[in-house]
């Protein structure tokens, strides 16, 4: 939990400084707002796509090692 909560205060600071910055541009524009949505979500199905090959390549050499161990 005390993880979670040092992540969730960095992004809570990270997303401000980045707001300061950068919101008037985002919403002043509706393009870049589109744009920015797009490659957050590009970024987060990507990322879980990652994780998911690797989990099945896990699972492979798992029950590959549990064949190998049964003979």
């Amino acid at each position: 939990m005390k993880d979670f909560i040092g992540t969730f205060f960095t992004c809570i600071v990270i997303c401000s400084v980045f707001s300061f910055f950068f919101l008037d541009l985002i919403l002043g524009n509706i393009w870049v707002l589109i744009i920015f949505s797009a490659f957050f979500l590009a970024l987060l199905i990507t990322i879980f796509l990652n994780q998911q090959y690797k989990i099945e390549d896990l699972q492979k050499k798992v029950e590959q090692l549990l064949n190998n161990k049964q003979d």
